[in-house]
């Protein structure tokens, strides 16, 4: 039972926005204006004598997280930066993982059944080879 929990609340972040570091409410704030949203998430010292970037997140108009930096280094450097790629029913069809020299290092692609249900998350190496993927069951109790 917790397995299949665990699955439905992959699948249920996969639907939503493809990503975990993204807040509630933040794409529903561009979308509500029409705008693109950029949301710095700014890390700061105990004493507040220091502050750097830590995490970056770019939405569309339509609310859906396109890109995602994180940083290391006290904010010096790109640790990892991910692109985000919809189809026209605003579901995730693609990430792009780039690491810290801005370089592809993986490709992910999601595959959904007629309903709308995501089934497939493919795992693509920088290359373009299938590492693996993982297929989603839902069971409801």
């Amino acid at each position: 039972m917790i397995i299949r929990a665990v699955i439905l609340s992959f699948s249920a972040l996969v639907l939503t926005l493809g990503a975990s570091a993204s807040e509630p409410g933040r794409g529903a704030m561009a979308r509500a204006r029409g705008k693109q949203l950029t949301v710095k998430e700014w890390k700061t010292t105990p004493d507040g004598r220091n502050k750097w970037v830590d995490h970056v997140e770019v939405y569309n108009a339509n609310g859906d997280l396109i890109e995602e930096i994180e940083y290391s280094d006290f904010g010096r450097h790109q640790a990892w930066r991910s692109e985000y790629t919809y189809n026209d029913a605003g579901q995730l069809i693609k990430e792009v993982v780039y690491n810290e020299r801005n370089k592809v290092d993986k490709v992910r692609k999601y595959e959904y059944d007629d309903h709308g249900i995501c089934t497939r998350r493919l795992n693509y190496n920088a290359n373009g080879t299938l590492n693996s993927y993982r297929q989603f069951e839902y069971t409801y109790e």
